[in-house]
């Protein structure tokens, strides 16, 4: 956890670890109108006011040695909520950008993910690390569990996948949080 994050989102409830009560990062358009991949800071919808944050790398908001849960089945209760703030990321930035991810594309944006948490990347990617981050800075996560969920996230992509272009994952994503 980043008592700096904490500190800066004020009252922040973390009594139940695996309700999703943690704000929105803010989609932020460049000045051609497209979306700008998140850098250093980020903003955050908090009770209607945007607030500004800068996120340590991933691997220092790693916190304990937790092992990897078994997600062959799905999300383990304890990482409920970092699995759906993450699809829901997915949902809405692919909504604010007018264009689909394809199931290929999530599969290798999870899996980069996975293998390189702090690398830049396109504009998806680098919401979705700070989306990472942000979970990561409110809620303790081990190195082993978060790349366990990217791992069965890249898996959840490839499981929809059937066409070189298909978009099924985020069809799927779009009908659990209708």
């Amino acid at each position: 956890m980043d008592t700096n994050v904490v500190a800066a989102l004020g009252p922040y409830d973390q009594s139940d670890a695996n309700r999703l009560a943690i704000p929105l990062l803010s989609i932020v358009r460049d000045e051609r109108g497209k979306i700008a991949a998140p850098r250093d800071e980020v903003g955050l919808l908090v009770d209607g006011l945007d607030t500004r944050l800068v996120f340590r790398p991933l691997r220092q908001l790693f916190t304990g040695d937790a092992k990897a849960p078994d997600l062959s089945h799905g999300p383990t209760p304890e990482l409920e909520a970092f699995f759906m703030l993450l699809e829901h990321a997915v949902v809405r930035f692919c909504d604010a950008d007018e264009r689909d991810a394809t199931d290929q594309e999530m599969e290798q944006i999870f899996a980069e993910l996975r293998r390189r948490p702090d690398t830049a990347g396109g504009p998806l990617r680098s919401y979705l690390r700070a989306t990472a981050q942000l979970y990561v800075s409110l809620r303790d996560v081990s190195a082993a569990q978060y790349e366990a969920v990217m791992a069965r996230l890249a898996k959840s992509a490839r499981t929809f996948s059937e066409v070189p272009i298909s978009r099924n994952y985020l069809a799927t994503l779009r009908e659990t949080f209708q």
